[in-house]
């Protein structure tokens, strides 16, 4: 049976299109549609380009695929809508199954995990009539113990903070978390009163939002991205906003502080409360506020939390996959544990040479570029590193990534302003292997997606620099030879000539563009930034 899960929608507020294909259960493809149109986030799009490598990586048609999932599922004929669009996109549709949107974050966060039970959370910022929900997964079965009203939306709460701190809601959250760890949370008692912890659920001040207040003028639930999302009351409580552009003062940095740690303290309740109520610590995360890896690291601190599992894809991209879980499971077909999230489309060494003599690129090919590669990273050079199949998910993890030395301080700062050109305070992910992440990170568990940050062993802090946040914490991920031996090798040998198994790794892209799928847009990346060398499969192109 096989088994296309898809996201997003024909929605302005729809985003962060994806396509999963499963054959009676197994994992085939899966990718994101921004990889594809080249537009971040791909809003209001439904995944045609993600859906057509999908058939193309199976070698099947439309009419091979039984079923297509989505969520959706409280939209008025949109099971109607979907079944005319591939059959006009692609001469045939499947049956179509819609399914709620938030079952479909949980299942791809739970069936993902292997776990054989698990507390369920889901914080996100809306769809099919709810902003999230909490679960208690066993088998096949969830029981829902509680769900967040479309209004009472944590995703809702942290675009509001975003905005006041003069950046672009659903794209800009993560400058926020970035951002929060250089202030202190001197707000937290005016937070306290805009977002509050009541156990299982929580309470956002209904106040706050500008489209319950102002309902007459919208003409749906959903402002458009352009427009304010909060009332005056944000400002009357914290202070002057800060406009796009304007610097920077640590009253803000403040405020970002506070914001996030109020966050903190919501949604570990939430966990712990759960908790006592299912009396199950295996703990899975999902919704797109599963993306905030300080949230995550204070869930997995919590004491009552025995095991925590966050997939590569907790935002929109991963109800695809969650979908398509869901009617395979239906189906009595047993779900692989995701272990990994290279599901992406892989380019050939001669599919990658007709691309290199296409544009007249200069070029030389290696019987193995690891070796010349750790040459390059202890010289100091940076590195695009294109390789295997492509990332399912937001994170760069080892096959789209800029690589580097971390052991100079100050290439997080040539990072940030030569390559990815963005605001010098963002920090960069070290890549680590796995049986020697313990020396360097305290409190760790396997992590291969990016998306839980630990403390730093203070220790050795000091040997990587570049990838020790100003906290005193970074968002590793754990790397398996098993998984990505490529990867887990150049790694390793980097680890022989340095005794460092640790490497800086960031996204193949430059800011604001989506990470890179095809040869030409690694390349397009590599000539356009002050990226030094790129090696794409056994290809090394410098500019030196």
């Amino acid at each position: 049976m096989y088994v296309i899960g898809i996201s997003s929608g024909i929605k302005h507020g729809h985003h962060d299109g994806a396509a999963v294909l499963l054959r009676d259960g197994e994992l085939i493809a899966a990718a994101e549609e921004e990889r594809f149109t080249l537009a971040k986030h791909a809003r209001g799009e439904l995944p045609r380009g993600a859906i057509g490598f999908c058939l193309k990586q199976a070698g099947i048609t439309m009419r091979d695929v039984d079923w297509m999932c989505s969520p959706l599922k409280t939209y008025t004929n949109y099971g109607q809508r979907l079944a005319e669009y591939f059959k006009y996109q692609f001469g045939h549709s499947p049956k179509i199954e819609l399914y709620d949107h938030h079952l479909c974050h949980a299942a791809s966060s739970f069936y993902g995990s292997g776990f054989s039970e698990a507390t369920v959370a889901c914080f996100d910022f809306s769809g099919d009539s709810s902003s999230g929900l909490v679960a208690h997964a066993r088998g096949n079965d969830f029981r829902v113990l509680t769900r967040f009203g479309r209004h009472n939306s944590l995703g809702l709460y942290y675009g509001m903070l975003t905005q006041y701190l003069g950046y672009q809601m659903t794209n800009d959250e993560y400058k926020v978390m970035g951002l929060s760890s250089y202030g202190s949370p001197d707000y937290l008692d005016k937070f306290a009163k805009l977002l509050r912890p009541n156990g299982i659920n929580y309470e956002l001040d209904p106040e706050l939002d500008k489209r319950r207040r102002d309902a007459d003028i919208f003409t749906s639930d959903f402002s458009t991205r352009q427009e304010r999302i909060f009332t005056e009351k944000m400002e009357e409580i914290l202070g002057p906003r800060r406009l796009r552009g304007q610097p920077l003062d640590q009253r803000l940095t403040n405020i970002a502080a506070s914001g996030q740690k109020q966050l903190e303290i919501v949604t570990t309740e939430v966990i712990r409360s759960a908790i006592a109520e299912t009396g199950c610590g295996a703990v899975c995360i999902a919704g797109g506020v599963g993306l905030n890896c300080k949230m995550n690291m204070e869930i997995a601190a919590e004491p009552s939390v025995e095991r925590l599992y966050v997939p590569p894809v907790p935002h929109d991209a991963g109800v695809a996959l969650g979908a398509a879980m869901m009617k395979c499971a239906e189906a009595g077909h047993a779900i692989a544990p995701l272990t990994h999230a290279y599901w992406g489309p892989e380019y050939s060494n001669d599919t990658i040479r007709e691309t290199l003599d296409k544009i007249g690129a200069r070029f030389e090919l290696l019987d193995d570029p690891v070796s010349r590669c750790v040459t390059d990273l202890t010289e100091q050079k940076t590195v695009g590193w294109f390789q295997g199949r492509m990332e399912y998910g937001p994170r760069a993890l080892g096959n789209r990534s800029i690589l580097a030395d971390p052991r100079h301080a100050g290439m997080k700062d040539r990072i940030n302003l030569t390559i990815k050109y963005r605001e010098e305070f963002r920090p960069f992910c070290p890549s680590v292997l796995y049986d020697r992440q313990a020396e360097y990170f305290e409190d760790t568990f396997d992590a291969p997606f990016m998306v839980v940050t630990f403390p730093v062993n203070e220790k050795v802090a000091e040997t990587m620099p570049a990838v020790v946040h100003v906290d005193n914490t970074a968002r590793i991920q754990s790397v398996h030879a098993d998984s990505n031996p490529l990867y887990s090798r150049l790694i390793g040998e980097f680890a022989k000539a340095t005794s460092l198994p640790v490497l800086i790794n960031t996204s193949l892209n430059i800011n604001e563009q989506p990470t890179v799928n095809a040869p030409l847009e690694a390349l397009h990346t590599y000539f356009c930034s002050g990226l030094d060398v790129l090696y794409l499969g056994n290809y090394r192109l410098s500019k030196s």
